[in-house]
């Protein structure tokens, strides 16, 4: 795989292939062992350690991103004071502002973001002429604005592969304590995996059942984790469990995902698709709009392609309208 894919685990069917979400009652379980570290182990990276709460920053750097169900966006940072800021879409600017003496600055796009996935990055202009770019982008994924559903997803891709959830799903009150809410797969064969937990809990990860590594939560409750795995196409199985102080199993949480079937919803290009080998209807709306039962709405706008729902071949283009 040589192209970051990101999964959002939260309903976000964009680029989220199969998920099921499991939480394990409190108290029932032995934490398993986790193996020694060996040559076939994947290498595990701690989560970083949060940052100085320090204003100014010479490097342009995002704190806050919020968007809410209508797409309203507001987005925050730091730079060095005074700097020029530029915000950018992919590379091409959407808007600009300048930070504050305090090297802080707040951003509110003019229009809604619309529905999609896209990477945002930062570029400043300090006062003494010199230039600066974001370390860390922020990937977005903003899902299908149907009846006000779907939470949106940002996510900060640190310099070392890691990722930090800036907003994103969180577990269901009365649920559990625990959720995994990001993972995303790069094309140097990191895998990294991000999520709540309780403030200060240790949490152990498996990977279709084998020891991923283990991860600290911070006192804000977020943790992460990067691991380098050689991980295969298909169907694959993601667990976090919450360790109690007593050693057992306080909570649980498990995804399963599909690398392949997320890496062709990131690569599509919006409003269209082109059908592959094992595609149907269904899964084109459930990855689309987060419901295989929207798949009448690609039905009626492709019915000159399409005789019988259930008969769809390879190769044909598709128009995905919006919902």
């Amino acid at each position: 795989m040589n192209r970051p894919v990101l999964i959002a685990v939260a309903g976000i069917a964009v680029l989220l292939a199969a998920v099921g979400l499991t939480l394990w009652p409190r108290g029932h379980e032995e934490a398993p062992a986790l193996q020694p570290a060996s040559t076939a182990a994947p290498a595990v990276k701690p989560a970083p350690a949060a940052a100085p709460a320090v204003a100014a920053s010479p490097v342009p750097s995002f704190d806050v991103v919020r968007i809410d169900p209508q797409g309203q966006t507001v987005i925050s940072g730091r730079s060095l004071p005074k700097a020029e800021i530029s915000i950018l879409d992919g590379g091409k600017e959407i808007g600009h502002v300048t930070a504050d003496s305090r090297g802080e600055w707040v951003f509110v796009p003019d229009h809604p973001l619309p529905p999609g996935s896209r990477e945002l990055s930062l570029r400043a202009k300090n006062p003494d002429g010199s230039s600066a770019d974001s370390a860390a982008p922020v990937v977005l994924v903003v899902p299908p604005r149907t009846n006000g559903q779907g939470a949106s997803l940002a996510l900060k891709v640190n310099p070392d592969g890691s990722i930090s959830i800036l907003q994103g799903p969180q577990a269901k009150e009365g649920a559990g304590t625990i959720s995994i809410g990001a993972i995303r797969l790069d094309g140097q064969g990191r895998l990294a995996v991000a999520g709540q937990a309780k403030p200060l809990a240790h949490v152990q990860l498996y990977l279709d059942d084998a020891a991923l590594g283990a991860a600290r939560a911070d006192d804000k409750g977020a943790w992460s984790l990067t691991a380098t795995t050689d991980l295969k196409l298909g169907g694959h199985r993601l667990r976090a469990d919450e360790i109690g102080p007593d050693g057992k199993v306080a909570a649980r949480a498990e995804v399963s995902f599909a690398p392949e079937e997320a890496a062709e919803a990131a690569t599509q290009k919006p409003g269209s698709i082109t059908v592959e080998k094992g595609n149907c209807l269904w899964r084109i709306a459930r990855r689309t709009y987060g419901r295989g039962s929207d798949f009448m709405l690609i039905f009626q706008a492709n019915k000159g392609q399409i005789r019988d729902p259930n008969r769809i071949y390879p190769g044909q283009v598709f128009a995905l309208p919006h919902p």
